[in-house]
């Protein structure tokens, strides 16, 4: 309320300014119809106005001004200067009320009926009567809160005035140039060393500079409640049409956003609301016999977090069945029913974001087209938000947006290809990697380059390929650094870049509309030596290069697939080439992972080979097809449900659909038969005569058993996660049987090879003395890693 009425206050202002001179005018030329209707609306909007805020004073003057200048323009009245001067008086007191409501402070009662009688048409004989103002009290609060009058300190209304947009861009656009300008001088001083008659007016412009820069910002921002004043009439009309009782309530109007941003997130927020009424809220009579009250609630939160701002809007309606929407998926075509089950709750949650999907029964004014909240997180995400949901059956739903604060100054991620720097938006970077991490692992499935992180496999784009820069054969990923970027349906793909520099606000300024054509970028701010930089557009690219959903195979046609079901039965292989340089093919599902192996992993004995793989002692086939003198391999770990067995391959291609039935009147010794794969013939395994030839034991396996030095801090928080993680079972107590004893070099024991099995003794000095030439440097992970290797390997050939 305070807002509004500081704009009625500006507002008014504005126009008294401007009206005395046209009154004024006026009397001198009374034919003048123009100059009339400008003082008639003047005094019709300031009626209207002071109804809304209930000053009856300034209502009851401003609406006797109307009927008087009616009179004139209805042409039964000629204006002469009795009435100019009481028609002046009058807005001089509706100025003098005004300031008082400016000062919160109560305007004296009385001299208002003398005003209007000063109306009076002598030369007619006809009395203006003062309806309604005979009513009026005598005296008026000054100010909407009724301490107002009797609390003079409290704080006014701020005064203001109008400016438009372009004007504001025009400004910061101006602050924006001398940030760079002060950051160029900055660089300029460390450059030419201390000067310290320099340097403190320099942070002293700093300082002022900063402070200017955050008024202009603040000066383009607005209240939300300027956004939620227009939603509880739309809330009713919905709900009403609907036939059903909302309330709505509002937390944070107080929070500010760019007014620019509210005007762009309107329409996603409708959309959202038009939602929970149509598809969440239940009707009265269903809410009662669900135990909840019959009037629905839509809750508005909003608050700021640094430079963002989280705005969440809920329900307390039915929440969504999300088998329902992967029913809608699978009858659209959109995934089949095998990608349907496994997905998890939130997943198909996330189906809602997907184009052409829409939950309702019928087609209404309000829903049931398939088109809406594909195009909300689009439009979000555009602005560089994020929007997520979360469900819960007979409770309820909400959605988080999660937005900027401004659209002109943005936080982001600067990053460095092909020696050029760019930009993208820093909230959906989910995490940041080295390309030369153990903890990644990148393959390729076909034309695609995946990596696989933290137990998931996802899609991985060099961004150098997605600008189109020429390259000199493959990319060299461990030299790269890998953003891991989040979309807001939860899916995630890998973006490689050359380095990563720093995280910083960017004041972001528009590109010409050819180049935004593209889709590549968002818009272009300047380095701090005026350099321009581009923004990167995250979602158009996402959406370009195929990057999200990667790990769903979208059927384009449900009657296609259903006429290829009928037709012939079908199974899915995952295609590969041998060391020998034969093309093969394995059933998917038996396919349990894909893993890249160093060659000391790898342990021939006479005609069997083995593999150690995450602690595990595998079996493994494959490498009587070639030479092993490499330093890495491709492995498919191959598992029937009890036992797992390795495979050693060249290359990994990708997974295709072939006929369930094989070929089999050509015989490949260790196939079940041939599978016609591009025109070309391609030998199936036959997994069964594999595991049996192969799985020469189980891989079901006892764990062994480590002792670390006990009381050691260093070894409990450095050297105990290590080992474990290589599938050891750590012990500290000194009467415990032990596979292997790990003891370091400051420590006095008496253990021996074989009392305790193997012993691994840790120096503290990098290099060995004459006396530990046996030992491994504490943190060499390498050495470590490799010792503790060759006693698995030797212990379980050994068993």
């Amino acid at each position: 309320m305070d807002d509004l009425l500081a704009d009625f206050l500006a507002e008014t202002r504005e126009m008294l300014e401007a009206i005395e001179g046209e009154i004024v005018a006026w009397e001198g030329d009374p034919s003048d119809k123009e100059r009339l209707d400008a003082i008639f609306r003047f005094v019709h909007t300031v009626k209207g106005n002071c109804g809304f805020f209930d000053f009856p004073r300034l209502a009851g003057l401003s609406h006797a001004a109307e009927d008087a200048l009616a009179e004139c323009r209805a042409g039964r009245r000629t204006p002469d200067a009795r009435l100019v001067s009481a028609v002046l008086a009058i807005i001089d007191r509706i100025t003098d009320m005004a300031t008082a409501i400016e000062d919160g402070r109560e305007f004296p009662p009385g001299g208002d009926d003398e005003l209007i009688q000063a109306l009076e048409n002598d030369q007619q004989g006809n009395v203006i009567e003062p309806a309604r103002v005979s009513e009026a009290p005598e005296g008026e609060k000054a100010a909407p809160d009724p301490e107002a009058s009797t609390n003079n300190a409290k704080a006014a209304p701020q005064r203001s005035i109008r400016l438009t947009v372009d004007l504001l861009d025009e400004m910061m656009k101006g602050v924006s140039d001398l940030v760079l300008a002060r950051n160029d001088l900055a660089r300029r001083l460390r450059d030419a060393g201390e000067q310290p008659e320099v340097e403190g007016s320099f942070d002293r412009l700093s300082g002022i500079l900063g402070d200017v820069r955050q008024s202009i910002t603040r000066m383009r921002m607005l209240r939300l409640e300027n956004l939620f004043s227009s939603l509880p009439r739309l809330v009713r009309d919905l709900s009403s049409d609907l036939g059903k009782q909302v309330m709505v309530d509002f937390e944070g109007g107080d929070v500010e956003l760019d007014r620019e941003m509210i005007e762009l997130i309107r329409d996603p927020i409708t959309h959202i609301i038009r939602n929970a009424i149509d598809h969440g809220i239940e009707k009265p009579t269903d809410r009662l016999g669900a135990g909840k009250r019959e009037i629905g609630l839509l809750h508005f939160s909003a608050r700021q977090s640094g430079n963002e701002i989280t705005l969440v809007i809920s329900d307390d309606g039915h929440g969504i069945d999300t088998d329902k929407l992967a029913a809608k998926a699978l009858e659209a075509g959109l995934y089949s029913r095998e990608e349907l089950q496994e997905m998890t709750p939130q997943r198909k949650l996330y189906l809602m974001f997907e184009a052409g999907l829409s939950t309702a029964d019928e087609v209404s004014s309000v829903s049931g087209r398939g088109v809406g909240m594909d195009v909300v997180r689009a439009n979000i995400e555009k602005l560089g938000g994020l929007i997520d949901v979360r469900s819960t059956q007979g409770e309820g739903t909400s959605f988080h947006l999660r937005l900027p604060l401004t659209l002109s100054i943005m936080s982001a991620l600067t990053v460095v290809s092909d020696e050029q720097l760019y930009a993208l938006p820093y909230s959906f970077v989910e995490e940041i990697v080295l390309g030369r991490s153990q903890n990644l692992d990148f393959t390729t499935a076909g034309k695609r380059q995946m990596v696989r992180f933290r137990d998931r496999r996802v899609p991985c784009i060099a961004l150098n390929d997605i600008l189109g820069m020429p390259r000199s054969g493959d990319a060299n990923w461990k030299a790269k650094t890998i953003l891991f970027i989040r979309m807001a349906s939860d899916d995630i793909f890998a973006l490689g870049v050359d380095k990563v520099n720093d995280h910083e606000d960017v004041v972001v300024k528009p590109l010409a509309p050819s180049v935004m054509a593209t889709g590549l970028y968002a818009g272009t701010t300047l380095l701090d030596d005026g350099r321009p930089m581009m923004l990167l557009d995250v979602a158009s690219i996402a959406a370009m290069n195929g990057l999200v959903a990667q790990e769903h195979r979208i059927v384009n046609s449900r009657q296609e697939q259903a006429i290829a079901s009928a037709a012939r039965k079908t199974m899915t292989v995952m295609v590969f080439t041998d060391l020998d340089g034969t093309k093969r093919g394995v059933r998917l599902p038996l396919v349990a992972r894909i893993d890249t192996i160093g060659a000391d992993a790898i342990d021939r004995k006479q005609s069997r080979v083995q593999v150690v793989i995450d602690g595990a002692l595998l079996p493994m086939a494959g490498a009587e097809h070639g030479e092993l003198d490499r330093e890495e391999y491709r492995v498919l770990r191959l598992r029937d449900g009890e036992n797992d067995l390795a495979y050693l391959v060249d290359e990994v291609h990708d997974t295709v659909d072939i006929d369930a039935e094989l070929d089999c009147t050509t015989q490949t010794p260790g196939a079940e038969g041939n599978a016609l794969i591009d025109g070309k013939p391609v030998p199936i395994i036959d997994v069964l005569s594999l595991f049996a030839n192969y799985n020469w034991r189980s891989s079901s396996k006892t764990s062994l058993t480590c002792r670390i030095p006990p009381g050691s801090d260093w070894a409990r928080n450095i050297l105990e996660p290590l080992v474990a993680a290589t599938g050891y079972e750590i012990t500290e107590d000194p009467a415990a049987p032990a596979d292997v004893t790990i003891e370091l070099d400051d420590t006095s024991s008496d253990v021996t090879e074989g009392e305790s099995g193997a012993v691994i003794r840790l120096r503290s000095e990098r290099e060995a003395a004459d006396d530990s030439e046996n030992s491994i440097y504490r943190y060499d992970r390498d050495g470590l890693m490799h010792a503790l290797s060759r006693i698995r390997n030797k212990q379980r050939s050994a068993g």
